[in-house]
């Protein structure tokens, strides 16, 4: 836990909420809630891919350098 205390810069109950977050949605299995190193990872990438930011169109980068 201290060490992703310092990686993200959480505190350990912004950090608990998130993992049990992630138990709730099947994502990760964490029956020892008394250390993180019995986390078991399920899934580890988002399950709907159309959530992410749209493609961009085809020439929108070009006209970033053309009209603006």
């Amino acid at each position: 836990m201290p060490e992703l205390e310092v990686k993200t810069g959480r505190s350990v109950e912004d950090i608990r909420t998130g993992l049990l977050a992630l138990e709730k949605g099947n994502y990760i299995t964490w029956e020892d809630k008394s250390d993180t190193r019995n986390i078991v990872i399920i899934e580890g990438w988002d399950r709907n891919p159309n959530i992410s930011t749209p493609p961009t169109p085809p020439g929108a980068a070009n006209r970033y350098f053309t009209e603006y």
